[in-house]
């Protein structure tokens, strides 16, 4: 997923994951200017207009720096089982200790019975 251009088309594609699977995020980041403090990542969950989860995690804080960060999530499991499957919309954004956001977006998921669905 990529999050430097247009935020707005990520709402039409859709990622796919298998039920059951085990899965991470890996976010690559940068801090332009200032000191960012207790970065965090953020994200609800909704099937069909019913909030389903919602998961934050610590990324932590970090000083400006030329290069990218990277953050690694622990690792999740899909959801499993007839009544889990279908298409899930997700609400992410990055917010910091003091409320300031600082990305905003929308995406899709689908959790399917296999990869060849």
């Amino acid at each position: 997923m990529d999050l430097t251009g247009d935020l707005n088309s990520l709402k039409e594609k859709n990622f796919s994951v298998q039920e059951g699977a085990r899965y991470r995020l890996k976010i690559h980041f940068k801090v332009n200017q200032e000191i960012v403090a207790g970065l965090r990542y953020h994200h609800v969950t909704s099937r069909k207009g019913v909030k389903v989860d919602k998961v934050t995690y610590m990324v932590g804080s970090y000083g400006p720096k030329t290069g990218e960060y990277e953050y690694l999530t622990p690792a999740e499991e899909a959801p499993k089982g007839l009544m889990s499957r279908g298409h899930y919309q997700i609400k992410s954004h990055f917010i910091d200790d003091d409320k300031n956001v600082f990305l905003s977006w929308e995406w899709n998921l689908d959790i399917l019975k296999d990869w060849n669905e």
